[in-house]
């Protein structure tokens, strides 16, 4: 035991023991700013606005519409396990409210100065309160009906903590992420936040899918689906992907049991099980689903920040979700592959053997097209014997060497004009001149538009859509500093427009593609180091029909 520490077990001080358990709840800024959006949603508000300064350390102000606190209850609210949503054990099965515990708003006084400024309507005039170190005043204030809390200062009194927290760049986009989750699980509810006084939401009450346009884009908006569900106590609805639309990551998850937003690893599976043969691999669908069921089938007093809940019949709503979703597909069905190895038939073949051409004989080019082996990869004649080329690595290696090497941008018919979200245009924005490079014409066209012009001549008649998507993927994946950016965009671009596995060719567009990968530069692997061809060669056949 460290000197000077006594072996005796004592209470700890209630300012010790605060500072301890605010750390259960309040990690970040953003936890600050999911508390406060919660309570807002509990008091009936239509209308929430977020404000943060220097990522949420020095200034955090959440204002509501709601019901606002009577001034002689105000002093609780900093009460620890002071509530007006549960009274009784019996009550956390029936609790249908974010909040119920008690906790936020202590544990966030517990560790930066905190003022709230609030009215009901019956009241005439507002009241202001100022707690700071434990101490607490009140005053009469004006008010408009409603609650603003802000809060200063964040862990000024816990330094330890903050030295293991993100930039406030970073800090800033953890709270917009947050407000994000809020405003799409809430369409009805008006939104506005604004980040160091500029404006990056404002979000006017709506429906889901203008909500979703809103934040993801109008084109993502467009590419969703309605889903609509239930059985017995279980009823689920939301919007879900096209298998059209798809993410490298599950950012793009949303769950909301009862209203409150969950984290869970298990509902993701369960609604991507639907998706497999509809969607590539490694490819996630966007998803705002909202469970309901009877509370007391639900525990949400499982996780500190109420972030994961526990179901008491877990099969049975894991089971709903993927029906829900399979249904909502059912107008989609995954492609069936057609038995056989040959596309269209067999390619007409000389009478003779491959292996003894005539006399005189020339072909065109040293690979030869035989045929496409289950969809994913083409069967050629050389010279040294069998050639199996993996198309997707041939075909990306071909695209990264022609979009590396530079090449004229081609014209669209029609200039495209997409919608991001402000944290995308953002990025795009500051990564213009890397995007210009490779040939793309695009700039900013309003709010968080851009127009884009032209494309790299390997990428026409690729989905415009679909490009920016592969450029925000990679922009996002990575950090802005790590390495050659042109490398990198180009490599995703061209894995993005490359065929895949399970892409039928033709007998011309098989050959017009081995002629092109023998003259890449480096045509043995694709840009991420895997082989695109291997050889089988005259005697390893012979070896293998016992003939030497």
């Amino acid at each position: 035991m460290p000197a000077g520490v006594s072996s005796r077990i004592e209470v700890l001080p209630p300012e010790v023991a605060a500072r301890i358990a605010a750390g259960e709840v309040i990690e970040r800024p953003a936890s600050v700013v999911k508390e406060l959006i919660e309570n807002a949603l509990d008091a009936d508000a239509t209308a929430i606005q977020v404000e943060i300064r220097e990522g949420g350390f020095a200034w955090i102000r959440v204002a509501d519409n709601g019901t606002g606190i009577p001034r002689d209850q105000l002093p609780l609210a900093l009460a620890r396990f002071a509530t007006s949503k549960i009274r009784s054990v019996e009550d956390l099965t029936r609790v249908r409210t974010l909040g119920f515990r008690g906790e936020a708003l202590p544990s966030i006084a517990a560790v930066a100065r905190v003022e709230i400024l609030t009215r009901t309507a019956e009241e005439t005039e507002g009241t202001r309160l100022l707690a700071e170190e434990g101490r607490i005043t009140m005053q009469p204030a004006a008010s408009p009906v409603g609650t603003a809390v802000t809060v200063r200062d964040l862990f000024y009194n816990t330094p330890a903590r903050r030295r293991f927290l993100k930039s406030p760049l970073r800090e800033a986009e953890r709270v917009r992420e947050t407000v994000y989750r809020y405003a799409l699980g809430y369409p009805e509810v008006a939104f506005r936040l604004l980040v160091d006084g500029r404006e990056v939401l404002i979000a006017p009450p709506g429906t889901a899918r203008e909500r979703a346009a809103l934040i993801w884009g109008r084109e993502a908006a467009e590419e969703l689906i309605p889903v609509f569900w239930e059985a017995a106590d279980l009823r689920i609805t939301g919007l879900i992907s096209r298998p059209t639309l798809g993410r490298s990551s599950r950012a793009f998850q949303y769950f909301y049991v009862n209203g409150r937003p969950v984290r869970s690893g298990l509902l993701a599976v369960a609604l991507e099980r639907p998706y497999a043969g509809r969607l590539p691999s490694g490819r996630y669908p966007l998803a705002i689903l909202h469970i309901e069921l009877p509370p007391a089938f639900v525990d949400v007093n499982v996780h500190p920040q109420k972030a994961e809940v526990r179901f008491s019949q877990e099969r049975s709503v894991y089971w709903g979700v993927s029906r829900a979703v399979e249904t909502a597909l059912s107008g989609f069905p995954p492609p069936e592959v057609p038995p056989g190895f040959w596309p269209g038939g067999m390619p007409e073949l000389p009478a003779r053997p491959l292996a003894e051409p005539l006399e005189g004989y020339r072909p065109a080019s040293r690979w030869r097209a035989l045929g496409q082996l289950f969809r994913s990869y083409i069967l050629a004649q050389s010279e040294e014997g069998l050639i199996v080329v993996d198309q997707h690595a041939a075909h990306e290696q071909v695209l990264f060497e022609r979009l590396w090497s530079g090449s004229s941008p081609v014209a669209l018919p029609t200039p495209a004009v997409l919608s991001f979200s402000a944290r995308e245009a953002e990025r795009l924005e500051a990564e213009l001149d890397g995007i210009r490079s490779l040939g793309f014409d695009i700039e900013p066209f309003g709010g968080n538009a851009f127009v884009i012009r032209a494309v790299p001549a390997p990428l026409s008649g690729q989905p415009v859509e679909g490009l920016l998507s592969a450029i925000l993927e990679e922009l996002q994946a990575t950090r802005r500093d790590a390495g050659d950016l042109r490398e990198r965009l180009a490599m995703r671009l061209a894995c993005t427009a490359a065929v895949k596995a399970g892409d039928g060719l033709s007998p011309e567009e098989m050959q017009a593609l081995l002629d092109a990968l023998q003259e890449a530069w480096s045509p043995s692997t694709c840009p991420h180091g895997r082989p695109a061809w291997f050889l089988m060669d005259r005697e390893e056949i012979e070896r293998r029909f016992l003939r030497r």
